[in-house]
């Protein structure tokens, strides 16, 4: 049902509303996980990601195959000189005529390489990883693209949130200004009085088309990320929420979060394969010491002291000087290698969890002291000082001081509350856990 609901949403996106204009552009309204869901599906990046898995999966079905076998031929003389016919030794003739390929000499060599030491089992194993490595690699392909979507969702709420503040309060000063220019007319106020609250217009007008610019050019991004028609607009139910508990979604302890992230995280699992995979290389090397047989069966018409001659043979490589020490020495080396830089990403996860830990509650501690209903007020509040001051309750500068602090007030909540979530995001992905905000 979900997805119905998307692919009905998305048809929408694609061929419009009757009753919206050709020169209207579409707006598709999606929650968190609707956007996700369609990110998922439609993320050309994930289908390419995707593939790697088939490309291991058929390096895996290339390494069983064995060695094809080899034909030679050899000796076929195309013509027959006369000095040679006078000289040579005539041969039965060919096809049943009399007189065909009885000076014709032909040789010709099957041969087929059989590999010692287990090569192919050794190979396919050392395929198998690569293959869990690519699965590996698209689970944290995956963690790291949702992470960065829904940051960018983040962003894209906060700059919407405050464009929609802007936008009241914009719409607000606009009438107070028309209202004071027609009493500057009269004669009823002074100058300097229109000239601060015009000057206080410009400004708010300049910050909304920066954030109408930001807006577009993340609309831009989730567009780009979720597939879309390119002249989609986008518009997402706000997760900004003033009766959020900023507090710590779970009771887990920081060692617990750092044990789990240690089985969770793909590139945790990545760096053991790593290990795996090397080890593999160094049992393979080891087998490459062991020279391969091959075995041959051959026929000659007649260049041999008996006619139509089938002979069998084998060939193997004498190991005197080469024995492929230098890359088993190198591949034991990598063996260490590998093991330090195992050491090292467990060391960078464990410090990077308790980096993401306290900063996530750092910004939880920022609400520690705001009350709900502050936050919940602050419009009413605003609204209430604009009807003071146009009943001429307030002066313009008390306004006008309200005005600014309001509108950085609202500035920071809004800024703070993406931090937060973009700090319980960077945690989650640290963790790979999903952790369910309350």
């Amino acid at each position: 049902m979900q997805k119905r609901k998307i692919y009905l949403l998305l048809l929408g996106v694609c061929f419009g509303l009757s009753n919206i204009q050709a020169q209207t552009q579409d707006t598709l309204q999606l929650d968190l996980k609707q956007a996700e869901n369609i990110l998922l599906e439609n993320n050309l990046s994930i289908l390419a990601e995707r593939l790697a898995i088939d490309m291991a999966d058929a390096e895996v079905i290339q390494a069983k195959v064995w060695p094809n076998p080899t034909l030679e031929v050899d000796e076929v003389n195309l013509w027959t000189a006369d000095y040679q016919k006078k000289t040579g030794e005539k041969q039965p003739s060919l096809f049943g005529s009399d007189s065909f390929g009885r000076f014709r000499q032909i040789s010709a060599q099957i041969e087929q390489v059989i590999e010692t030491a287990g090569k192919r089992k050794k190979r396919v194993a050392l395929a198998k990883v690569s293959a869990e490595m690519a699965q590996s690699y698209l689970e944290d392909f995956l963690l790291s693209l949702k992470t960065e979507f829904r940051k960018t969702i983040y962003s894209f709420q906060f700059h919407d949130s405050y464009a929609v503040m802007l936008n009241r309060q914009l719409t607000s000063l606009e009438n107070i200004v028309n209202a004071y220019q027609k009493q500057y007319d009269q004669g009823n106020v002074n100058k300097a009085e229109l000239i601060r609250l015009q000057a206080s217009l410009l400004s708010i007008k300049d910050d909304l088309i920066e954030e109408r610019k930001a807006l577009n050019e993340l609309n831009e991004e989730l567009v780009v990320m979720l597939n879309l028609p390119e002249n989609t607009r986008l518009s997402f139910g706000s997760t900004f929420n003033p009766d959020r508990e900023y507090q710590l979604p779970f009771n887990y302890t920081l060692n617990y979060l750092q044990e789990e992230a240690l089985k969770n995280r793909p590139d945790v699992a990545i760096s053991k394969l790593d290990i795996q995979r090397i080890q593999k290389e160094l049992s393979y090397e080891k087998a490459m010491a062991v020279p391969d047989l091959a075995l041959s069966v051959g026929y000659d018409r007649g260049g041999n002291i008996l006619q139509d001659f089938i002979g069998f043979g084998f060939s193997i490589d004498l190991p005197f000087f080469d024995r492929n020490k230098g890359n088993i020495k190198k591949t034991q080396f990598a063996i260490e290698q590998q093991n330090y830089f195992n050491e090292n990403k467990l060391l960078e996860v464990r410090e990077e969890i308790r980096k993401n830990y306290q900063n996530y509650l750092e910004a939880a501690h920022f609400f520690d002291d705001i009350d709900t209903e502050y936050i919940k007020g602050l419009d009413q509040v605003m609204d209430a000082y604009t009807e003071y001051f146009k009943l001429q309750s307030i002066n313009i500068i008390t306004y006008m001081d309200f005005l600014e602090s309001y509108i950085d007030t609202k500035r920071t909540i809004l800024e703070n509350e993406q931090e937060y979530l973009d700090d319980l995001e960077e945690l989650k992905h640290s963790t790979g856990l999903e952790i369910n905000t309350p």
